[in-house]
């Protein structure tokens, strides 16, 4: 009983640091679930609609705390975005939207998978790698080293 106990221990502290990383307003101490942390996240942004607990999880990380709230607030923000009724996933859409953020945001070769349910293996630069889950939605999102493509011009010259 007592390994639960102090199981239960790391989970909050661990759920701290989550919440810390999530940077939100509407995080209820004590609300953690599986390692996770729930966020309150309104429907809108005028405060009218109905409010859901969002469960965020890291599951492993090697990317600087600024990057990852950036990745939970666009995640939050495009599911927030989706129709609730019935809720639908876009994980294309969702896929899309992190990876455009990031493109855009920290330069080229961001990567990014999204589904309930998927197996990847992949090579990443230092610094550039996250997966984590909002409620049951998995996301994986990545940056690979990009190296210029070798130009075709010293075989013209060749003459």
């Amino acid at each position: 009983m007592r390994e639960k106990e102090g199981a239960g221990e790391t989970t909050v502290r661990r759920g701290g640091v989550v919440s810390a990383l999530l940077g939100l307003g509407g995080i209820t101490e004590g609300a953690v679930a599986e390692g996770g942390v729930q966020v309150k996240a309104s429907a809108g942004d005028d405060g009218v609609g109905e409010e859901r607990k969002s469960v965020v999880r890291v599951l492993s990380a090697d990317m600087p705390p600024a990057l990852q709230r950036r990745a939970f607030r666009c995640a939050r923000d495009e599911l927030a975005g989706m129709p609730h009724s019935p809720r639908r996933l876009q994980p294309k859409r969702l896929a899309l939207a992190l990876k455009k953020e990031f493109d855009t945001a920290y330069g080229p070769a961001w990567h990014c998978i999204v589904g309930t349910s998927f197996g990847s293996y992949v090579t990443h630069a230092r610094g550039g790698f996250l997966y984590f889950s909002v409620d049951k939605i998995y996301i994986l999102l990545f940056r690979t080293a990009v190296e210029p493509s070798p130009h075709c011009d010293d075989q013209t010259n060749s003459s």
